[in-house]
This record gives C-alpha cells, structure tokens and sequence, in this order.
C-alpha cells in the first residue's frame, strides 16, 4: 500500500514516521554507514524540517517496507545545498514544476521478492508513488542523486533519468544527479513490470 503524508501530519501519522527515521537510520548508517546524523536510533536532517511530502509503502497492517521524501526545488533542497558539485554545468536546477526525491530507502529485510528485472517489488512500488505522487501534484519532473548502483536500479525498474552533471565521489561511493520525466509513459512503464495500486495524490 502506498501511503503519501506532509511533515506537518506527523500527528496523524507518528507511528509511520518514527518508523521512517529508525528504518533510515538502519540503512543509511548501519548498512551503508553513510556520514549521516543519528539520534536515539532515529536519521533525521535539516531537510525534514522543511514541510517535506513523504512518500512511503507499508503493509496492510501499517509496517513500513519503503519510504522517500520529497522537497520543491524552489527552496532548499539536497542538490542544491548539499550535492551541488554534481549538477556540473547544469547548474542548480530552481523550478516549480520539478520535484527533488531524496532519502530513498527499502527495507531489505522485510522485501516482497524480486520482479521484473531482478528490482524488488517493494523498490517498483515506492517508484510507482514517486512519480503518481509527483504528476498529480502537477509536477514535470523529478530530480534526484544517487550513487551509480541506483542508477542502474532505476533504469531497470523503467525509470530514465538522465544524468545532469560529472560522477563525484561523496563517502567513496560514485554519485550522480538525475532527472527523469513525471509523465504517464514512465508510470505505464513501471505498472507494467508489476501491477501496483494508485498513489494518492498530493498537493504542494
């Protein structure tokens, strides 16, 4: 199930987000020991103080299996204030109409099983609300960095984004900076790989 939910909901929805962060805190820092802040088991930045949408995958029984977040690149945002080195040429990308994804994270150990591709199911679940999410918050695009591991992910899982500036090592991992059209095709392409039930749209 793809649940979508505002920073400023965090009421209506504690468990999910507390949730988030410990799942956050797993990955980036136990698994992948990214040089990330955690407190009391929890990952949290600057960035989620910012009224971020987030989009997330749980069960029916509300356990978290997969979560990414969500920021206008029209204020602060992770390529701009913290990967700029990536966008080379480009430039910092300001635009109403594009949407940057970050903290993207799947619970390895509670996946569904792999799909087409070899990508897991879960991984093409929380893809499918990232771009339902963002085309019916009327967006054009996504933006996104990440290592080029994902980038592959990504590509299998029918998602092209293409590459916006030079490969730049952050914590020895090979990163990179994306964007990939918030369009019907790229959703049909995804669908098609595993049937996925409608995100719920959101407003920015």
């Amino acid at each position: 199930m793809i649940v979508t939910a505002h920073a400023h909901e965090i009421e209506a929805n504690a468990e999910l987000f507390d949730q988030m962060y410990q799942l956050r805190a797993r990955q980036f820092k136990d698994r992948r020991d990214w040089q990330v802040h955690v407190e009391n088991g929890r990952e949290k930045d600057v960035f989620d103080t910012m009224s971020p949408l987030y989009v997330c995958v749980t069960t029916d029984d509300h356990k978290l299996l997969a979560s990414l977040r969500l920021l206008p690149t029209t204020g602060p945002h992770m390529l701009s204030d913290v990967f700029p080195e990536v966008m080379g040429r480009a430039g910092i990308v300001r635009n109403p109409l594009v949407i940057e994804s970050s903290r993207f994270c799947v619970d390895t150990q509670a996946m569904k099983g792999s799909g087409t591709g070899g990508v897991n199911i879960v991984t093409r679940e929380l893809l499918m609300g990232l771009f339902q999410t963002a085309k019916g918050a009327g967006m054009t695009h996504v933006i996104s960095v990440y290592d080029v591991f994902m980038e592959r992910i990504l590509r299998r899982s029918g998602c092209p984004f293409e590459r916006l500036g030079p490969i730049v090592k952050y914590d020895g991992l090979k990163t990179v900076a994306g964007m990939c059209e918030a369009s019907d095709e790229v959703i049909a392409t995804i669908s098609s790989k595993h049937p996925i039930t409608a995100a719920r749209a959101a407003t920015f």
